[in-house]
């Protein structure tokens, strides 16, 4: 989850993450319920992007607002939730 931002930043860095998305013709991919606006859905965009190679870790933390120590715990955490739910690129 993105630490405490504005909801506006948070609007912003979600347009930028989809617009990457886009660029790279993978929008389609993505599941309905994750194409409207909403904190988790920023965090599962970034993830979809930095996991399909479209965007690195320094702008991970970047969008998500999360310092560099973060990082790791971040990872773990999304590894995890691959392994139980499974990914969108799969």
């Amino acid at each position: 989850m993105p630490n405490p931002s504005t909801p506006e930043q948070q609007r912003a860095h979600y347009q930028q993450v989809k617009e990457i998305i886009e660029a790279e013709d993978f929008w389609e991919r993505v599941p309905e319920h994750a194409r409207e606006f909403s904190p988790d859905n920023l965090e599962n965009l970034v993830k979809y992007a930095y996991f399909a190679g479209f965007i690195a870790m320094s702008q991970v933390l970047r969008l998500l607002f999360l310092e560099r120590g973060e990082r790791s715990q971040l990872l773990r955490k999304w590894y995890e939730e691959i392994r139980e739910q499974g990914c969108w690129l799969c």
